[in-house]
């Protein structure tokens, strides 16, 4: 469980005497298994909460624990095996440009020691299951950008991590593309095994997903949290 007490997130600045709240009195209980969707305009707190729940960033005031343990009293050197439990797809993908689909994917595996044998076993079967298998010799800049997509996204999920982020995944993708997308995000979290959260301005395209849960931020607080539809996504 993601839970989230009495959050509060400032930015100071170094260079002037200035703060700005990020998140003001943030709480919330998201369930093991649970697909959330997170939406917002811009400034309205969604990449803080990203980055507090990947420990990239700590709580100025209040707590945030994931399966019990309280990020805020992490010690720096258990960071990078709390970070293994996350698959992170980012907004920008940051695929290695000089890298093959297979070895971007396979990097994943290797930055934290899983053997070449675990590798060749994995990766495809991953690849497979985002149907970019016939890319996989390919480096990222002979693919499309929703094949880029789907290789960060076998990327983040290579590992089998138990919770997976998904940052704007359709933010530079045709409306066909995203819809695919996001029926995947969704389908990998509803068997159950992940957590997923998805991090998403599209408030139009989430309204076909009536049944997913939507928490709308604005200014740094939750101003709806509800199941899906219009409903969810009228304040966003």
């Amino acid at each position: 469980m993601i839970e989230f007490k009495h959050v509060t997130k400032i930015y100071r600045s170094s260079s002037r005497d200035t703060t700005v709240t990020a998140l003001n009195n943030i709480s919330l209980s998201i369930k093991d298994g649970e697909v959330v969707f997170i939406v917002g305009d811009n400034g309205s707190g969604k990449t803080t909460l990203m980055r507090l729940i990947t420990r990239m960033e700590v709580p100025t005031s209040g707590s945030l624990t994931v399966d019990g343990q309280d990020l805020k009293k992490l010690k720096k050197r258990k960071i990078p095996d709390y970070r293994c439990k996350i698959g992170m797809d980012f907004q920008d993908y940051r695929l290695f440009p000089k890298y093959t689909v297979y070895e971007n994917v396979a990097f994943a595996m290797r930055v934290i020691g899983k053997s070449s044998k675990t590798i060749k076993e994995t990766v495809p079967r991953v690849l497979s299951m985002l149907d970019i298998s016939a890319r996989a010799n390919h480096f990222p800049s002979e693919i499309s950008g929703g094949e880029q997509q789907r290789t960060a996204l076998a990327r983040a999920l290579v590992n089998n991590p138990k919770i997976l982020i998904a940052d704007e995944p359709t933010a530079n993708l045709s409306p066909e593309m995203s819809r695919d997308v996001m029926d995947l995000l969704v389908t990998l979290g509803e068997n159950g095994r992940r957590t997923v959260l998805i991090i998403t301005h599209d408030v139009e395209l989430i309204r076909h997903y009536s049944h997913v849960r939507v928490i709308t931020l604005a200014h740094g607080k939750i101003v709806s949290d509800t199941v899906g539809g219009a409903e969810a996504t009228e304040n966003a």
